[in-house]
């Protein structure tokens, strides 16, 4: 087995298949990656771009390749010392009847061998004790008086229920009336009337629909991990892929969805220990969890896994970039502009509200019928009245600063009940008095009642409810952050980010500091990453928007008057959605880009479609239920003229210059953001083409395939730094960049994993505008020093380099471990003789390289 040392994330998908992934494996492997972080493989709806709509989780997906082409990948990472890790999807699997699973339930209902097998509340009001099918796309009468619902026979002769290409599996009792010819007066009504679910128009679902999904998509159906028969359905394939030392661990998706996370990963963690026993290996096998961690929430020591996948890291090397001293200036220039608040957390709690009154009430109503149910078996029941309790519920949900809790049996973690005092005690401070009672009860339900003290009906159904509001808490945290707020508040887009939080605007050196020490001792092979393919911005667009925060005054005088000049050219959008779509063409204008107008009509239709999909995902002036045409086509047109009409050419040629300005400094941020991935504690993970410029915006822009034959071509092409600075637009540098540290990786593995993190202390005009740190093992030590926050120094610059005559007299103070012996300058490859004096000159430090990593000790001369 490869020791882990670097990951690279692959979307995987009809257009890029595993053959297609096994034919980067060389380039791969030249780059200095240890591992291949695989999207999901199993079975997926035909046409799938992401693998998380899993119809069967036991084979391999045919459109990926299937088993052989699968075989081969391993068989090319073996050949090239490499390895994979597979990511998994236990929470859900399509709602569709190509997953055989759910196709039974349709079929058989309650009876069905899979009934319990997914999240479904059968005795749910309204529903006659069937599945509520919210699948038509217009009300059930409309489409039958239009006929467009029939009966066909499949080409055994089975019937079936017809709706366009859809074909639906009838109950056998319905099949047994049916004539042959299927032609029996007020046949189709009565056979609608037979089935085991309840076909409904997609907009009931809000109101209606009575199985768990993920987050809100209907067409994904929760599943019920609590169930030993489920867990060995769904980890068959990963397990004896791992057994068969094909993999070697495991990324779990959502695992907020979960009822149990712990005894969850507890009992894979078993599986995967049995397995490596199968394989006959004492290596370690890594298990991964994609969690979002709140700005002060860390991951459960008492979860058996490696770490995290990253968004932790990711938000707080990206705050770290970002001015504190901007924040104001933009905050109130956002309020001026907009007649709209500067807190962020009031703009995600009226977004909560209003996701729980629609998107998620059927959730809430499914939450609150659980928490009725141990109600009842209570003396209060009756002087407490269930709406009180969901209106109680509602008001801790909106306040609620983490993903979920994790109340178990047991009594509830510091963290937890940290978390819920502070959300009651907000709720206590907002929201209506008439409530406080009510909130009482629930936080003693949550917080102070003992389930072993309970009766075992009443055990059961407190349990049952605490699981219900916690595996509402994630997807409301989702839907109305990340999905909602983040395309309402628009101070600086490059903090509304998956796993941040706006109004931790930024991050002192002492701050990333703090937060690297904690992550060497807890967690120190969680994976660091910067982009994903969740992201909302891409790592260098993020790194670009960032240089905002460092001359507000020069940018937002910039935005006013381009917002005037749209108003006058293209009036229409609101305001608020123009800057929102200026800070992006900003972030996101390609450093290539000219006035070329084929280049520019490209360029206008990606952000056109971002623009409109973020529109859309706000909420305020059109949606994706009922979109506003009228106002999706002014913004479009806003748009298609900006990129394209020659009165708007001096405009255009001026935010085309104003874009350009950021191209160095945000190029030189994109270099410390990496340096910091890669020799931070944690495992670096790189995010498919992103060893390039990553200016992409949200899927599906963040999805496309790279141009992995032009990566290749230049990895190695050039290697003089003079030569890489010159070029820097083309992300030369940035790839040698990746490839050098990921060589240092390969030369001090243990160093790399095991080494602690020591600060350094920064003098004279560095200090904020530079970060140093030590990190030391066993007779190996590591300095590397990065800038920050530089943009005032480089406005005119053709290159990501501060000038050495801007750090003055300003040093970087090292320990005697480092003075003390020989260096090698990771980046250049040159031996330094041991420092005779306590400090260096930061301007020595960068006079070749914009970023400096020195290796020290008994391997750095190997």
């Amino acid at each position: 087995m490869t020791e882990l040392l670097g990951t690279a994330r692959l979307q995987l998908h009809r257009g890029f298949d595993l053959h297609a992934a096994a034919a980067q494996v060389p380039y791969f492997a030249r780059l200095g990656i240890s591992h291949l972080y695989l999207s999901p493989i199993a079975s997926a709806r035909t046409g799938s771009t992401h693998g998380y709509d899993v119809i069967d989780p036991g084979t391999i997906n045919p459109e990926l390749g299937g088993e052989a082409a699968f075989m081969a990948l391993a068989e090319a990472l073996h050949r090239h010392g490499m390895g994979a890790i597979l990511d998994i999807v236990p929470n859900h699997m399509a709602a569709d009847t190509a997953n055989p699973w759910w196709r039974d339930v349709l079929e058989h209902g309650r009876g069905s061998r899979y009934a319990d097998y997914f999240d479904i509340e059968w005795d749910a009001p309204d529903t006659d004790g069937r599945l509520w099918l919210p699948i038509l796309g217009d009300r059930l009468d409309a489409l039958l008086s239009r006929g467009e619902l029939s009966l066909r026979q499949d080409v055994f002769g089975t019937w079936e229920l017809a709706y366009g290409e859809l074909r639906l599996p009838l109950s056998p009792q319905s099949r047994q009336w049916l004539r042959d010819d299927g032609l029996m007066p007020g046949t189709l009504q009565r056979v609608l009337d037979m089935q085991h679910y309840r076909l409904a128009w997609w907009r009931s679902s809000r109101d209606a629909i009575n199985y768990r999904r993920f987050f809100d998509i209907d067409g994904l159906v929760a599943l019920a991990m609590n169930s030993a028969d489920v867990f060995e359905a769904v980890h068959a394939l990963p397990l004896r892929l791992l057994a068969q030392g094909l993999i070697d661990g495991l990324r779990i998706d959502h695992i907020d969805g979960i009822a149990r996370p712990r005894w969850y990963l507890r009992r894979l963690r078993r599986a995967m220990d049995e397995a490596r026993r199968v394989r006959g290996s004492n290596a370690p096998l890594y298990l991964y969890v994609e969690k979002i961690l709140a700005s002060q929430e860390t991951l459960s020591a008492t979860w058996p896994v490696d770490g995290s996948t990253g968004y932790d890291f990711m938000d707080r090397v990206g705050a770290l970039l970002h001015d504190t001293a901007g924040q104001h200036a933009l905050a109130r220039y956002w309020q001026r502009l907009t007649n709209r608040g500067t807190s962020f957390r009031h703009e995600e709690q009226q977004a909560r509200r209003e996701w729980l009154d629609a998107g998620l009430r059927t959730d809430l109503e499914r939450c609150t019928r659980q928490w009725r149910r141990y109600l009842a078996e209570l003396p209060e029941y009756g002087d407490l009245t269930v709406a009180a309790v969901e209106r109680a519920i509602g008001q801790l949900l909106e306040r609620l600063a983490v993903y979920r809790t994790y109340l178990g049996p047991g009594k509830p973690s510091r963290a937890d009940r940290h978390a819920l005092l502070q959300a009651f005690e907000l709720a206590d401070a907002e929201a209506s008095p008439d409530d406080r009672d009510a909130r009482a009860w629930l936080r003693k339900q949550l917080l102070e009642v003992d389930l072993q003290t309970l009766k075992p009906p009443q055990r059961r159904c407190l349990r049952r409810a605490r699981q219900r509001l916690e595996q509402l808490a994630a997807p409301l945290n989702a839907k109305a952050a990340e999905d909602t707020a983040f395309y309402r508040y628009g101070v600086l887009l490059s903090r509304n980010e998956v796993g941040s939080d706006p109004e931790q605007f930024a991050l002192s050196v002492d701050g990333f500091h703090r937060a690297m020490e904690q992550r060497a001792t807890r967690f120190a092979t969680s994976l660091s990453a910067t982009a994903t393919h969740d992201h909302k911005r891409g790592e260098d667009t993020r790194a670009r928007l960032a240089l905002l925060s460092e001359d507000p005054s020069r940018w937002t005088a910039c935005f006013g008057r381009w917002i005037e000049e749209l108003q006058r050219q293209a009036p229409g959008p609101d305001v608020a959605d123009m800057l929102m779509l200026l800070q992006i063409v900003l972030a996101a204008w390609p450093l290539h880009l000219t006035d070329d107008d084929e280049a520019l009509a490209a360029y206008g239709e990606r952000l056109e479609t971002w623009w409109i999909k973020a529109l859309r995902e706000a909420r305020l002036r059109t949606c994706w239920t009922t979109p506003d045409i009228r106002y999706e086509a002014r913004a479009q047109a806003l748009v298609r003229r900006l990129f394209g009409d020659p009165a708007l050419a001096g405009l255009r040629q001026e935010i085309g210059h104003a874009a350009h300005r950021l191209d160095a400094p945000g190029a030189l941020n994109g270099l410390a953001m990496t340096t910091l991935r890669l020799t931070a504690p944690g495992v670096p993970d790189l995010y498919q083409g992103t060893e390039f410029w990553d200016q992409s915006l949200v899927d599906p822009d963040n999805r496309r395939n790279p141009d992995y034959a032009a990566r290749n071509a230049r990895l190695g092409a050039v290697t003089e730094v003079t030569a890489l600075l010159a070029d820097f637009r083309s992300g030369s540098i940035k790839q040698a960049l990746i490839a050098a540290l990921l060589a240092l990786r390969r030369r001090a593995p243990e160093l790399m994993r095991h080494g602690d993190y020591r600060p350094c202390r920064v003098t004279g005009a560095a200090i904020g505008h530079a970060l140093a740190f030590e990190r030391h093992y066993r007779g190996q030590h590591l300095l590397v020093a990065v800038p920050r926050l530089c943009a005032g120094w480089l406005a005119q610059a053709t290159e990501p380099r501060v000038p050495a005559a801007c750090w003055g007299d300003a040093t970087v103070l090292a320990s005697e471990n480092i003075r003390q012996h020989d260096l090698v300058n990771v980046l250049t490859n040159q031996t330094l003789p041991s420092m005779t004096e306590q400090t260096w000159q930061l301007s020595n430090l960068w006079a070749a390289w914009p970023v400096t990593v020195l290796l020290a000790g008994s391997q750095a001369l190997r």
